[in-house]
């Protein structure tokens, strides 16, 4: 089973999650969002496919969170933002067995 990782490269909380499906066995395809960015068709895929809206798929510690949520900007805006910027991105994003995971919890990988 291959296990697509979507990540940033220089995120610590990407680092150990990698880490840890590797030690679990599990073949990854990684991709680094930073490197190479998701399209706007693209974010809307893998929220839609998570099953959350575009707010929920806002990383929360980042320095606009507040202000995006604040403004009440549409999920089409946010998405846009999140293409312009993949900093805005909650991550790692886990895709397997045609289930998407943003930012999952360690302890609930249970790939």
């Amino acid at each position: 089973m291959k296990v697509k990782v979507y990540h940033y490269s220089r995120c610590a909380t990407c680092r150990r999650v990698i880490d840890e499906l590797y030690r679990k066995g599990i073949e990854l395809e990684l991709r680094d969002i930073f490197k190479d960015r998701l399209s706007k068709e693209e974010i809307k895929e893998l929220i839609t496919t998570a099953g959350i809206n575009a707010r929920e798929a806002l990383r929360k510690k980042h320095k606009l969170y507040k202000d995006i949520i604040e403004k009440g900007y549409s999920d089409d805006k946010i998405v846009e933002l999140m293409a312009n910027d993949p900093s805005l991105i909650e991550r790692p994003i886990i895709i397997t067995d045609g289930k998407v995971f943003i930012r999952p919890e360690q302890r609930s990988l249970l790939l």
